[in-house]
């Protein structure tokens, strides 16, 4: 058996930038990833914002990771109107992304070990046993544990915290050829409810996907092609689950702290969370630091009180789904003819004065201002956190 000073479950995004934080300390966190391949097998609409690559220093000129820049996004609410969002964000190769994060921990110091799949996490007085099954049977005492380990949470609900429930499934299919120039998302409450379909173009290629809780996703999606007549090869598959609600009540108890997909950290309006996740694990890393650092005085509720300073973690963001994601086609027909040409996520100036006498033609709507507020709050977060 090994001791060492911290572990982290899981090598995705969250996982790999607390590996990161506290190397950058002068730790060496030993990380533990089931799969093989680091960034593999890919889960992932393949899109963050700007924003995301500026906090974390990602290069963007480095093609192999961010493929292209697209500014601005389309959105269309049951019709063929079409709403703009104000969003500047990349197209990337997720699992480049992902083995570009692994590479600088690995450099600062942190030591990864792949095809370790953590079986069990036994608490012990004032430390955690791991034992990892892969190549070899592992076996890790430390002081303090990050857990990364995605919406799954074994290990989590093992330690007593709560799943993050509920979740929504998504499916995509990677088709060759650049289909638009721009972001495309398509709502329709009774073909995909609580969620949309994407297009996201990249080089040579786009990712073309559904999020919705209703069956059939593959059905579904099939239909959304036919009906935007792309038919082109399908080169690739992808497949996964995704926190629904945002991020869990519960993030940290004694020495153990939940980032990533397994404390929820996913907007709940678009269902992205790449730039949410790695605020997570930095954030995580960095406190796990100080309580390294000072022997355990310093509180993981620290941890928390940090993450709540984030508009993600607003509760405007679920109240913003609850509200939006109920709405019939006739309310986003409404909405889509409100919004036509417009931002709706930036609306300034004497433009608020001009959609505000518009909406006053739509009792639809204007019984709703208090939650159109809401969900015009919750639209302007997504812009940076996460879509």
């Amino acid at each position: 058996m090994k001791k060492v000073d911290i572990a982290v479950i899981g090598a995705g995004p969250a996982g790999l930038q607390a590996a990161i934080s506290l190397a950058e300390k002068g730790y060496t966190p030993v990380v533990f990833e089931e799969d093989p391949i680091i960034g593999q097998p890919i889960q992932c609409g393949e899109g963050i914002s700007v924003n995301g690559l500026k906090d974390f220093s990602i290069p963007t000129s480095n093609s192999s990771i961010c493929v292209r820049k697209l500014e601005s996004c389309r959105l269309f609410f049951a019709s063929k109107r079409e709403v703009l969002g104000d969003i500047t964000a990349y197209t990337l190769n997720r699992d480049a992304f992902d083995q570009y994060l692994a590479e600088r921990a690995t450099d600062f110091g942190a030591t990864i070990l792949t095809s370790s799949k953590v079986a069990n996490v036994i608490r012990k007085k004032d430390s955690l046993l791991i034992k990892a099954e892969g190549k070899e049977n592992l076996e890790y005492e430390c002081k303090l544990l990050i857990l990364a380990e995605g919406y799954k949470a074994k290990i989590a609900y093992s330690l007593n915290f709560p799943k993050p429930t509920p979740l929504i499934k998504a499916f995509e299919y990677k088709i060759k050829g650049e289909w638009n120039e721009k972001l495309e998302f398509y709502f329709d409450s009774q073909k995909y409810p609580s969620g949309y379909c994407w297009i996201f173009p990249k080089e040579d290629e786009s990712n073309i996907g559904i999020v919705t809780y209703a069956k059939e996703r593959k059905k579904r999606l099939d239909k959304f092609l036919k009906e935007k007549k792309i038919s082109a090869k399908i080169i690739g598959k992808i497949g996964g689950s995704i926190p629904m609600h945002g991020p869990v009540k519960k993030l940290y108890d004694k020495n153990v702290m939940l980032v990533g997909d397994v404390a929820g950290m996913v907007n709940p309006i678009f269902y992205g969370g790449i730039r949410i996740a790695m605020t997570s694990g930095k954030t995580a890393g960095e406190i796990a630091a100080n309580y390294l650092k000072d022997d355990g005085k310093t509180s993981l509720l620290e941890y928390e009180k940090k993450l709540s300073e984030y508009s993600f973690m607003d509760k405007v963001n679920l109240e913003c789904h609850n509200f939006f994601y109920s709405r019939s086609n006739k309310f986003l027909q409404k909405l889509g003819k409100l919004l036509e040409g417009r931002f709706i996520n930036r609306i300034k100036g004497w433009e608020k004065i001009e959609v505000l006498s518009h909406l006053l033609k739509y009792p639809i709507l204007y019984k709703r201002m208090i939650k159109l507020y809401k969900m015009y709050r919750g639209f302007k977060i997504v812009r940076d956190w996460g879509f």
